[in-house]
């Protein structure tokens, strides 16, 4: 336990984790188209998740130096609140990487991120573990740092995307077999499940 009054404690500067944030993005970007045009050029260079995951290194060194240097201001926060932040920010850096992951990976950057372009093996297996394998450890560890109040919007959240998501699924599936519509597209489904899970877990828990 500190000898510093609570009250005291002289908070730290919150801009500076945006910052590395959105510098580590952009350096994690730079990386990887760099790297994609010295191999569209016809240069041996290493794949861009390489430098993509040298950039995301770097900016977690930088995070990891300014998180001690204040450290005595988060010793006030609790385990559980560590805790849930931590999972929030990996998880947020999981969807930065994958998102960069799929654009060095695809045989046409100018496809849509969420579209259906073709993907190298090494990166579609890499994108199918980061994502199922990063999901199941955050979940649970997730689930263990919410209180009460949060857990019923998580649930009822959860709840409502998948609603969203039986619904329109079978429903297109048969209309496409017909010939009505176009052919049933998963992450079209999954991003629209997405959307109605975040507006209802907001707005449970911020009303």
């Amino acid at each position: 336990m500190t000898s510093d009054p609570a009250g005291k404690r002289k908070r730290p500067r919150l801009i500076w984790p945006v910052v590395i944030v959105f510098v580590t993005i952009f350096l994690m970007g730079l990386a990887a188209g760099y790297l994609d045009a010295m191999r569209e050029a016809g240069e041996n260079a290493p794949p861009a998740a390489v430098g993509a995951g040298l950039a995301l290194l770097a900016g977690m060194a930088a995070m990891a130096l300014y998180l001690r240097r204040v450290g005595k201001f988060w010793e006030g926060w609790s385990k559980r609140k560590r805790l849930y932040w931590t999972c929030l920010a990996i998880a947020a850096t999981i969807g930065v990487l994958s998102g960069i992951l799929d654009r060095s990976g695809t045989s046409n950057p100018g496809d849509p991120l969420f579209g259906n372009g073709a993907l190298s093996p090494a990166v579609a297996i890499g994108l199918a573990l980061l994502w199922a394998g990063g999901l199941a450890v955050l979940i649970p560890l997730y689930e263990r740092s919410i209180d009460d109040h949060e857990r019923q919007a998580y649930w009822r959240a959860g709840l409502a995307g998948y609603y969203a998501f039986i619904i329109p699924a079978p429903a297109w599936w048969v209309l496409h077999r017909a010939g009505l519509v176009p052919p049933v597209d998963a992450m079209l489904l999954f991003l629209a499940a997405l959307l109605v899970n975040a507006a209802v877990y907001f707005w449970l828990k911020f009303r």
